[in-house]
C-alpha cells in the first residue's frame, strides 16, 4: 500500500484526526486530539504492531507537544502522533497501559515539564531530585506574559 492509500485509510478509521502530513520521505507526521490518542496508539502498536521508539515533548507558544514516535518497520516509515496540551491544562492519559516502554520517558517529561499523565501506573519523580521544588519544571519556557 502507498503512503496515500494509507493515510486515507487512516482518516476513515479516526475520522477526527486534525491533520496529517508527509514531512519527507518515510517520515509521517499525524495531529491528533487527546481522547484520539489511545485509539491510534491502539491500533498503531497493537493491530499493527509498529515499533515504539520514544516520546518527545516540548513547550511552544501554543501549548506543550508530545509527540509519540513510532516505527512500521515492514514499510521504513516513521510514524509519529502529535497532540497539543494547553498550558493552562497540561495533562492527558497516560500510554503506559498500552506501551509499557512509554513509563520511563512520560515520568521524565512529568519531572521537566510539568506534564500530568493521568492514571500513569507509576506517577513519580523519576529525574529531578526529592528537593526540587514542586511548581517548578527546568524545561518550561518563562515567556512574558503577552507572548502567549
Amino acid at each position: 500500500m502507498n503512503i496515500e492509500q494509507y493515510i486515507t485509510n487512516l482518516r476513515e478509521k479516526f475520522p477526527e484526526i486534525i491533520n496529517i502530513e508527509v514531512i519527507n520521505t518515510k517520515r509521517l507526521m499525524v495531529y491528533v486530539s487527546r481522547d484520539q490518542l489511545p485509539l491510534i496508539t491502539e491500533y498503531w502498536f497493537n493491530e499493527l504492531q509498529y515499533r515504539y521508539i520514544i516520546v518527545s515533548a516540548m513547550d511552544s507558544k501554543d501549548g506543550y507537544e508530545i509527540i509519540y514516535h513510532y516505527s512500521d518497520d515492514k514499510s521504513g516509515w516513521i510514524m509519529s502522533l502529535s497532540v497539543l496540551l494547553a498550558h493552562d491544562k497540561p495533562e492527558i492519559e497516560s500510554m503506559t497501559p498500552i506501551v509499557y516502554g512509554i513509563e520511563w520517558i512520560e515520568r521524565e517529561i512529568m519531572d521537566i515539564l510539568g506534564v500530568k499523565f493521568l492514571n500513569h501506573p507509576k506517577p513519580e519523580r523519576f529525574l529531578l531530585a526529592e528537593s526540587w521544588p514542586e511548581d517548578e519544571y527546568p524545561y518550561r519556557r518563562k515567556y512574558r506574559q503577552g507572548d502567549r
